[in-house]
């Protein structure tokens, strides 16, 4: 299983940090660049490796973290690298801010999806680029191989994407890990 995290600059950390943990041995970062990045929240980043050095076949699940990521819509290199990713099936999963540039690159068209921090609003700025998507009031939404969410689903996200990739030896397993997280007993 290989999975690869999405860096670039103000990417939001803290919806990636569990999601990050639940593949702690099997997920690599990547960037545009191989240079630090900025986190929304003002850490550095360093990327494991570059677009350019990745091989869509040996990718599992590419995650795009939230933030505000408009810089990159217009982003040739990327936009075909996850349109590659799309063409040959591979799960693209974005959170908050990800779902817009998934939605910017075409990826989520005719797909039920989410985002946002809470949600997707009809008179957003942004919703013009979910035109030709399905927008739900889910927190995390699974339609073929994208998955969604909104930033304060961030939980939901994680154990979602544990759940699609095979983490989770069953459901009371993903449920137990669920509870642990938001601190039910």
């Amino acid at each position: 299983m290989n999975i690869c995290i999405l860096y670039y600059d103000g990417f939001c950390e803290f919806e990636l940090v569990l999601s990050a943990l639940q593949f702690k041995d099997n997920h690599f970062t990547a960037a545009l660049e191989n240079r630090v990045y900025e986190s929304e929240e003002k850490q550095k980043f360093l990327p494991d490796k570059t677009i350019d050095e990745l091989n869509p076949d040996e990718i599992d699940l590419f995650i795009i973290t939230g933030g505000d990521p408009e810089y990159l819509y217009e982003n040739d290199k990327l936009k075909a690298f996850v349109n590659e990713l799309d063409k040959r099936n591979k799960y693209i999963a974005g959170i908050c801010g990800g779902t817009f540039l998934m939605a910017s690159y075409g990826v989520l068209k005719g797909k039920k999806c989410t985002g946002a921090s809470s949600g997707l609003k009809e008179d957003g700025d942004y919703i013009g680029l979910f035109k030709e998507s399905v927008i739900t009031n889910e927190d995390v939404v699974v339609d073929g191989n994208t998955i969604t969410s909104t930033g304060q689903g961030f939980i939901e996200f994680a154990v979602e994407l544990g759940k699609v990739m095979g983490v989770y030896k069953d459901d009371k397993e993903a449920t137990d890990d669920y509870n642990w997280f938001k601190n039910i007993k």
